[in-house]
């Protein structure tokens, strides 16, 4: 699907909450205009890199879970998707230091308009805020979850620089991308099912929600770099090997990566194979479990967002 025709229909979806992403923006500029006084250098960088917004999912689907569980107005969802988007603009800064990028979104990296010592320190700040914002949250379960979501992330991408030039499994991989991807998306989420609510009963749903959506995003991003010669050529030669990569390599050479003679030259195999359909086919099998586990709310209007945010990054 063309980015433009992928943008129009997003942007359709989620103009049912276009009153939260308001506040949300609202919010962000708040805050770091309190942050000026003490740091005036850091900030104008550091505003210059949010404004250069993405798709904003996880904001986007916090707002959407809040209305489907008609929950009431409150300042904490706000707050919540705040410090789950400045967490993920965190680790895009540390990956792009990680992936020596020239370009995030179209822009220049901080790394290199400036340095990888800065980019570091972006990166670092953004963490800062975002445990301040944690901290005035009184629901320890809340905190935790994102305390676990930020270990997990670390740890996959410890997994991930580890076991550089190996050739995983594909359960291998999926837990991989679970950890670097799934688990925010399941702090903000889960965050927003019990946050003031007595009876969580369906939490393992909303969980499981947010780690097949995320698992899910983690493989459309990596059949997406597919699309950036430079981009994947870059992971492949740094080692880091995607579903596309893997289920090529599983049947062409049986998984033996010592009989692949000119690596140069595999990005372009891989796209001539049958390999990008079949990681299709496992993103979509973990949107059809997302959209399973939604069928305990109510029919509304916001449910469907969801779901039709689903089919959306599926394809269909």
């Amino acid at each position: 699907m063309a980015d433009s025709v992928f943008n129009t229909k997003y942007n359709e979806i989620i103009s049912v909450i276009q009153s939260d992403f308001e506040k949300l923006d609202c919010e962000i500029t708040s805050y770091f205009e309190k942050q000026k006084t003490n740091n005036s250098q850091i900030i104008p960088i550091i505003k210059e890199f949010i404004n250069n917004k993405g798709k904003r999912l996880r904001p986007a689907l916090i707002f959407l879970w809040k209305k489907a569980l008609n929950k009431k107005e409150d300042k904490f969802y706000t707050k919540i998707a705040m410090a789950n988007e400045l967490l993920h603009n965190a680790t895009l800064i540390h990956d792009d230091i990680i992936d020596c990028s020239l370009l995030r979104r179209g822009q220049k990296t901080l790394n290199f308009d400036y340095d990888s010592k800065m980019a570091v320190l972006a990166g670092d700040f953004l963490i800062a805020q975002v445990l301040n914002l944690l901290f005035d949250i009184e629901d320890k379960n809340i905190r935790e979850t994102h305390t676990q979501a930020v270990s997990n992330l670390i740890n996959g991408e410890l997994y991930q620089y580890f076991n550089r030039y190996k050739l995983l499994s594909i359960d291998k991989y999926i837990e991989k991308s679970k950890d670097k991807t799934a688990r925010l998306f399941e702090a903000g989420i889960v965050s927003t099912y019990i946050y003031d609510n007595t009876d969580i009963k369906n939490k393992e749903d909303v969980k499981n929600f947010a780690l097949n959506f995320g698992t899910a995003f983690q493989i459309i991003n990596d059949i997406e770099n597919f699309n950036d010669t430079q981009k994947v050529d870059e992971d492949i030669q740094n080692g880091d090997y995607s579903a596309p990569f893997i289920y090529y390599v599983q049947e062409k050479y049986q998984g033996d990566l010592t009989k692949i003679k000119n690596i140069k030259l595999i990005s372009k195999h891989i796209k001539e194979s049958n390999a990008i359909e079949r990681t299709k086919q496992l993103a979509k099998y973990y949107l059809n479990r997302a959209i399973e586990n939604t069928s305990f709310l109510e029919d509304n209007q916001y449910k469907r967002a969801i779901i039709d945010l689903c089919n959306l990054l599926s394809g269909k």
